[in-house]
């Protein structure tokens, strides 16, 4: 019988992962906004491609751990990272929703493209 070891760790590195990336993306754009790189009218779209990257990152990531339904792997890591946000976003500055539908496009978009590129066919080596 075959054995699960290829899962024992799977949910560390997401768990690790998806917030050490905002958080590195949060301070690239706050250094772009203070050296004077970006205007402070930017910082929606900043914030936007910084989470879109991320989710990006966890959905290839989902997608190509995953053995059947690439896709659709990909997809729920995207759409879980959203969930995250918003929960975060609720709890630690007790925010509503209002003006979230930018952010959970660029989510949705990112978790796309990454499903797309992680649910590939992988190549033998000969």
């Amino acid at each position: 019988m075959k054995t699960k070891k290829r899962f024992k760790g799977f949910w560390i590195v997401p768990a690790v992962a998806i917030p050490a990336l905002t958080i590195l993306t949060a301070l690239g754009g706050a250094k772009l906004i203070l050296t004077g790189a970006a205007p402070e009218k930017m910082l929606d779209l900043i914030a936007a491609i910084g989470i879109g990257l991320v989710a990006l990152v966890v959905s290839m990531f989902g997608a190509y751990r995953a053995s059947r339904k690439k896709f659709v792997r990909g997809m729920l890591f995207a759409a879980g990272y959203a969930g995250i946000l918003l929960l975060s976003n609720l709890l630690f500055f007790g925010e509503g929703y209002g003006g979230v539908l930018p952010n959970v496009i660029a989510v949705l978009a990112g978790g796309f493209l990454g499903s797309l590129l992680g649910g590939g066919k992988r190549r033998k080596n000969a």
